[in-house]
Formats: structure tokens, C-alpha cells, sequence
């Protein structure tokens, strides 16, 4: 792991190295220089930061806590603090212990819409000896890599320039303004086929701004060569407006599509985290909540039987009529309509204690409330609240009856597991209580 790197657990514990002569303190929380956390304290200060990153005293210290997010956070001097999430049950420094966790999160985030993590292939899924931010760089080469054995596209841009003769355009205006004694010049504007345009200048732009954060020499390597390729094109000057420039490419850059993707995520994380303001430190943080949300409900969109789900359906309403409207939609993760029943499914990122009924096994008694509406304005026999599985959470806990009418199955998803083989364990599961 490069030294610039460091990794925490989601809702973990972080504090100054400044403060603790241990590497690590009885109750796992990381350590960070004090630079670090005087950043971070500064982070959790902000109002974007609400409900992200947390400031207080825990046993006397100073204390940092991370939300229920994962992700990334830079830190001063091009460190980078990534967060996993929380599949064990502590924070742990072995890098071994990380990889199942980092694995899990690249697998979720491969489902989220409308995001360059889509083009995660297998090969990254197992690099998971990198943190998540030089498995991101690694994505981000491969897709250049590919642009790059295809040929840089050029494209016409228009260049105003004085030169000793007619070339293209004559402007009076800019001639007389900048040329009054200089008789032997003049002001043209002509289009050259050029390799300095947007699209490219986002490219080099990005190689250079991870080369120093990488921290490993075969990703050094690659950095080099393909700046190598992209020698003749400048870097951006104005990185806002061609970031604003490549929204709007015709289809020859089609396939710099995947490439600016990830170049864009790298350069800002844009899009993607919690918060899309001057808070850019956060914005590769990821609620795990929308992401387990996503990912089972592609799991069950893509792997059970074709024509029966459907996905964050808003068709019914707990109050029927207010002033003569329907209100408060009611809007389950996944229905699933077979021909003689309804099947409800609602996901939680939450951690559940299996074998703790006397505290009803962690679970919230508001999510019990969410499911019996959903049952009964659904028509629904079962409904099923999906949570994360963990050491103690490995099996269906026993079924909740609500009444004769309507049961509650509360069910672990593996994230450790291929998706089709989690989701054909529910398919099992249901198959198996519903005729």
C-alpha cells in the first residue's frame, strides 16, 4: 500500500497521531497525522459536511467519525484517506481484512446509473491489492489506453493570428487595433486541423493530475507513456470551460466518452458524492445507502424470472384522498408481481444483530412501520427487508407476523458473493414460503 494512502471503516473512529503514542488505540480508531485532522476537522465543520463527517470528543480525544459513507477524501500533501464500508465488524489495519470490503464497493458502484464506474471490468474488480483511488486511476488508463490505439481525434478550431500574409479571414478591426505600425503584419483568423482541443486537453490535464498521486511505478509507467502520446497537446487553462466544452462533443469523440469519464471524476468528482459545491474533498464519498439500494435492485431487474419486477414504483399512496388528491407516494425498492401474488422488498444499509431477539436484532422499528404500509397498499401476502449479511447476520431470522394476512421476512445479502448468486438465493428463499 503506497504511504500516501490510508484506510478507514465506514462509521469508523479517526484521531491525531499527535495525541496517541499507540499505532492504533483500544477502540480501532485510525490515526492520522495532524495535519490530516486538522483538515478533516476543518471538513466537518462545513454545512455540506452534515451527516458525513463528524467533530467531538470520544473518551477524552479529540475525535473524527465518518458517516455512513464510502469513498474517497484528499487530504493536505496528495494523501488520499479512502473509506470502505462496513462488512466486519471493526476497523483493522491488515490490508487483507480490506480487500473483501474494497471488492464489495467497486462491485456496487459498477451498477450505479449514469457513471463512468459502469466500465469497471473484472480485471479491476480483483485489483484489489491498490486502493480504490489507484484502482480508479487503472480504469481511467485503460479507457485512454484504448482512445489512444484508435488515434487522437483532431478537430478544426479556429486561430486568429498576424502573420506576413492573406491567410483565411482578413479582420480589419483587430488589424488596425494591433498592427497600426506595423505595416508588414496581418491580422488573419483561419482553421487549422489541431490536436489542442477540449476533449484532449481534459485527457492531459488528468494524467497530470494523478501522476503524482499514484505512488506505484507500474502505474507511473503507463502515466508516462501515454503523456508521452499526448506530448504536442497542452493542458487545460481554463479546465472549467472545457469540462463544460466536452458536454457538448459531436459524434466523432464518441468514443472518448468512457475516457472522459473518468477523467472528470479524477479531476474534480463531480456528480457523483453527496455534494456537488465548493466541497469538492467530499464529492468522492458515496451514500451507502443509495448504493445497496441500486445494486440489489439491479440484481433483481437483470437475474429474476423476466416481466415480474419492477423497480421504485410510486403507484400507490398512504393517504388515499386530501382535498381530493392522493398523497404521500409510497415507493418500495422492488414489487414483484407474479401471476396469484405481490412480493414487496425493501433494502436497508443497516447492521443487524442476528442473534439478539431481546433487542429486536437491531432493527428499526420504522422500517417495520414503512414495510406494513407497503404491504397493505400493495396487496401484498410477504414483504421482505433486505439488509447487509455480516458475521452474525447469515440467515433469514424467523418470519414477523403482522397479522393473518401479511408476514415479514427479514433477509441477509452478501456482498462478498457474485450478485446472480445472491439474488438467486432470494429467488430460493421465496420459492421456497410462497406456493
Amino acid at each position: 500500500m503506497p504511504q500516501n494512502h490510508l484506510t478507514a471503516i465506514e462509521s469508523g473512529l479517526i484521531r491525531s497521531s499527535a495525541t496517541i503514542n499507540n499505532q492504533v488505540t483500544t477502540d480501532d480508531a485510525l490515526l492520522v497525522d495532524e495535519r490530516g485532522f486538522s483538515y478533516l476537522r476543518g471538513l466537518a465543520g462545513l454545512p455540506e459536511a452534515e451527516n458525513i463527517v463528524s467533530y467531538g470528543y470520544q473518551r477524552g480525544q479529540e475525535t473524527i467519525r465518518i458517516g455512513t459513507y464510502a469513498g474517497l477524501i484528499s487530504l493536505p500533501g496528495g494523501a488520499v484517506l479512502e473509506v470502505l464500508p462496513k462488512i466486519f465488524e471493526a476497523q483493522t489495519t491488515d490490508p487483507e481484512m480490506h480487500r473483501p470490503a474494497r471488492t464489495a464497493l467497486l462491485r456496487m458502484l459498477r451498477h450505479l446509473p449514469d457513471c463512468p464506474f459502469r466500465t469497471l471490468t473484472d480485471a479491476h474488480l480483483v485489483a484489489t491489492q491498490l486502493p480504490l483511488w489507484n484502482v480508479f486511476v487503472l480504469a481511467f488508463l485503460d479507457a485512454l489506453t484504448i482512445v489512444a490505439r484508435q488515434g487522437l481525434q483532431t478537430a478544426y478550431q479556429t486561430i486568429e493570428s498576424n502573420q506576413p500574409f492573406v491567410r483565411g479571414r482578413l479582420q480589419p478591426a483587430r488589424h488596425l487595433r494591433e498592427n497600426l505600425v506595423h505595416a508588414e503584419r496581418l491580422a488573419v483568423a483561419y482553421d487549422a486541423l489541431t490536436m489542442d482541443v477540449p476533449p484532449n486537453r481534459v485527457l492531459k490535464s488528468a494524467l497530470l493530475h494523478v501522476l503524482p498521486r499514484v505512488g506505484t511505478l507500474q502505474l507511473e509507467t503507463r502515466l508516462y507513456q501515454l503523456l508521452a502520446i499526448l506530448h504536442d497537446v497542452p493542458p487545460s487553462e481554463n479546465l472549467l470551460a472545457d469540462l463544460r466544452a466536452i458536454q457538448t462533443l459531436n459524434r466523432l469523440f464518441n468514443r472518448y466518452t468512457p475516457a472522459l469519464g473518468w477523467a472528470e471524476l479524477l479531476l474534480t468528482g463531480r456528480a457523483f458524492g453527496p455534494r456537488t459545491g465548493a466541497t469538492s474533498a467530499l464529492s468522492l464519498l458515496f451514500p451507502m445507502q443509495r448504493i445497496f439500494e441500486e445494486y440489489v435492485a439491479h440484481g433483481f431487474r437483470a437475474f429474476w424470472p423476466e416481466g415480474e419486477v419492477t423497480t421504485q414504483e410510486s403507484s400507490a399512496h398512504l393517504v388515499e384522498t386530501h382535498g381530493g388528491l392522493p398523497k404521500f407516494r409510497l415507493r418500495p425498492d422492488v414489487l414483484v408481481r407474479q401471476a396469484n401474488q405481490t412480493l414487496v422488498f425493501d433494502t436497508k444499509w443497516k447492521t443487524i444483530d442476528g442473534i439478539n431477539p431481546q433487542r429486536q436484532y437491531g432493527i428499526d422499528s420504522a422500517d417495520l412501520y414503512q414495510l406494513f404500509a407497503y404491504g397493505k397498499k400493495y396487496g401484498a401476502g410477504d414483504v421482505f427487508l433486505v439488509y447487509p449479511s455480516n458475521a452474525i447476520f447469515r440467515q433469514p431470522l424467523d418470519v414477523f407476523g403482522y397479522d393473518p394476512t401479511m408476514r415479514l421476512h427479514v433477509l441477509p445479502f452478501d456482498l462478498t458473493k457474485p450478485l446472480r448468486e445472491e439474488v438467486e438465493t432470494v429467488w430460493k428463499y421465496v420459492s421456497g414460503i410462497c406456493p
